[in-house]
């Protein structure tokens, strides 16, 4: 296997796969008794988000006439995976886990990637191996979201300490754990008509899978319509990020995460974006409804 520059590592490894005490995820937020985590980085202790770009708080929004429409959102990404997709000798046990991951929310397109083109290093360092804060020394993905133009506002939805499972599968990964089936992950966005998400986080095991929605996002809020409500898998899919070869059958790869060494030793693949459902590498995978559940509830 080849080893990539060295200055591409993560702080922190349990297993190979990247284990943060993030930034911004040791507040109040808990654990609901099903699994549900309240989001990272743009949550505050009383379970609501701060709003970027002149949002606040009330679900208000200064603009030149004084007021504009503004809507509380709690999104929900539930892994809906069966325990046992994989073989029991992997070294998830059989199951898929979903990492921490990257939020936006934004106007146009996904600001997350762009389909054809190489993967951005922070979209790189989540899908080979978790954290969407990235290499050790560079920018993540949370931090090239809040760069873009188009995003009013992005965070990490993570939780705040180690919990029990399903959403610490390990027993032992301290602040940023994956979750396992049955797990989920909550978060709270402050969104206005025209407002769409995008998210990204890495399918385990795997060598550069993650689950992130299409090229739109998901339609928060039309521009001649009132919030979004239900179930919006639909608007998810399953993607390649084409920065490391699928060499084995997902789970039994030394170069996948959880089970490899370091988190960036798998070799380089030089490849681009691409939905997983075009890529031939002979090996078996989900439907992404079979993946996640994803649904919104304004409040």
């Amino acid at each position: 296997m080849t080893q990539r520059n060295t200055r591409r590592r993560f702080l922190a490894t349990s297993g190979g796969l990247v284990t943060l005490a993030l930034a911004g995820c040791a507040g109040d937020g808990g654990t609901g008794d099903e699994g549900e985590m309240d989001g990272g980085d743009e949550m505050n202790g009383d379970d609501e988000t701060d709003g970027g770009d002149g949002m606040d708080g009330d679900n208000e929004t200064g603009d030149d006439d004084g007021m504009m429409e503004s809507a509380t959102v709690r999104v929900r990404i539930e892994n809906v995976a069966p325990a046992d997709f994989y073989s029991a000798d992997g070294p998830t046990s059989g199951a898929i886990w979903i990492t921490p991951g990257a939020y936006a929310v934004h106007e146009g397109e996904n600001p997350i990637y762009e389909l054809g083109e190489s993967a951005s290093i922070g979209l790189e360092a989540l899908a080979e191996a978790g954290p969407p804060t990235g290499f050790e020394g560079e920018d993540g993905l949370v931090d090239e979201l809040d760069a873009a133009a188009a995003v009013a506002h992005s965070g990490a939805y993570t939780p705040p300490d180690t919990v029990a499972d399903p959403n610490d599968p390990t027993g032992e990964v301290p602040g940023a754990p994956p979750i396992a089936p049955g797990g989920a992950f909550e978060f709270e966005v402050d969104v206005s008509p025209g407002h769409r998400l995008s998210f990204a986080s890495m399918f385990v095991p795997s060598n550069d899978v993650f689950v992130s929605t299409d090229e739109a996002g998901i339609e928060l809020w039309p521009e001649d319509g009132d919030p979004v409500e239900g179930d919006v898998t639909d608007a998810a899919a399953l993607f390649d990020a084409g920065t490391e070869p699928n060499a084995e059958p997902p789970g039994a790869g030394p170069d996948q995460a959880p089970a490899q060494d370091s988190p960036d030793q798998g070799a380089d693949e030089d490849g681009v974006v691409r939905r997983l459902s075009e890529v031939d590498d002979g090996h078996e995978y989900p439907a992404v409804g079979d993946v996640v559940q994803v649904s919104v509830t304004p409040r």
